[in-house]
């Protein structure tokens, strides 16, 4: 779960590639009750590729894949592979030295494998998602020190079995150092036509970003699912390396 600052574009002809390696589990899962739990056996590892690249100066291009397994009750939730690709585009609707705003559109596949994981995949839906996310952002100082929040609201579409989705992103970044940058992070879903099959999940992640020079920067840090129903009480650890160029 790299951070992803939305709101702002990228200048025209730069760009910034995050590469992230995730390692989580789970030994509880969220019942349709937010404060229920019953036992589970989760494990998952993936690594991840994210590119933004400004193509004008309004339009940002973005593109995602991850590749990884998982395994639930030592049966192969998903094989080593692709599992989750995006492709989209946000331009600007408003910036000044201290806001911005966006707008974005793309579309999203998940649970690449399909049919061969109907037996063991939770839903086994493999149907693309078409998402129109609205992102704001602003500069601030904070205890002394530069600051930025920002907030990401999104609607999926499912093209296809399963519910749509609901996701709001949240993030507060504050550079303690002149090298160095804390990030506190909420990423939460929600499914909003219940009758196909409810479920929601909030997550929680703080990280830590260095710069090792203008261009390259490292990430490390934690997540873990605070709240939920009918979800994997997840917890987790990644490290990723940027790329400014």
């Amino acid at each position: 779960m790299p951070a992803k600052s939305a709101a702002w574009l990228q200048d025209e002809g730069d760009g910034q590639a995050i590469v992230t390696g995730l390692f989580s589990q789970a030994d509880q899962a969220f019942t349709e009750r937010y404060d229920v739990t019953e036992d589970a056996d989760f494990q998952k590892g993936t690594g991840s590729l994210l590119i933004d690249y400004g193509l004008v100066d309004w339009l940002t291009i973005t593109g995602s894949a991850e590749f990884g397994s998982e395994t639930s009750d030592d049966l192969p939730f998903k094989r080593p592979g692709l599992s989750h690709a995006s492709l989209g585009a946000r331009t600007k609707l408003y910036r000044s030295n201290t806001y911005a705003m966006s707008a974005e559109i793309g579309i999203l596949t998940e649970d690449v494998f399909g049919e061969a994981d109907a037996l063991v995949d939770t839903y086994g839906w493999d149907s693309p998602l078409l998402e129109a996310r609205w992102s704001g952002g602003a500069n601030f100082e904070l205890l002394g020190k530069q600051a930025f929040s920002e907030v990401s609201v999104g609607y999926r579409y499912r093209l296809g079995d399963g519910p749509d989705e609901m996701v709001i992103d949240t993030t507060l970044g504050l550079r303690v150092f002149e090298k160095t940058m804390l990030l506190g992070q909420t990423f939460s879903t929600f499914a909003v036509r219940p009758e196909e099959e409810s479920y929601g999940h909030q997550k929680a992640q703080g990280s830590v970003v260095y710069d090792l020079s203008e261009r390259w920067s490292v990430q490390a840090g934690g997540f873990a699912t605070v709240v939920g129903h009918n979800a994997l009480k997840e917890r987790g650890a990644f490290s990723a390396i940027w790329y400014r160029f």
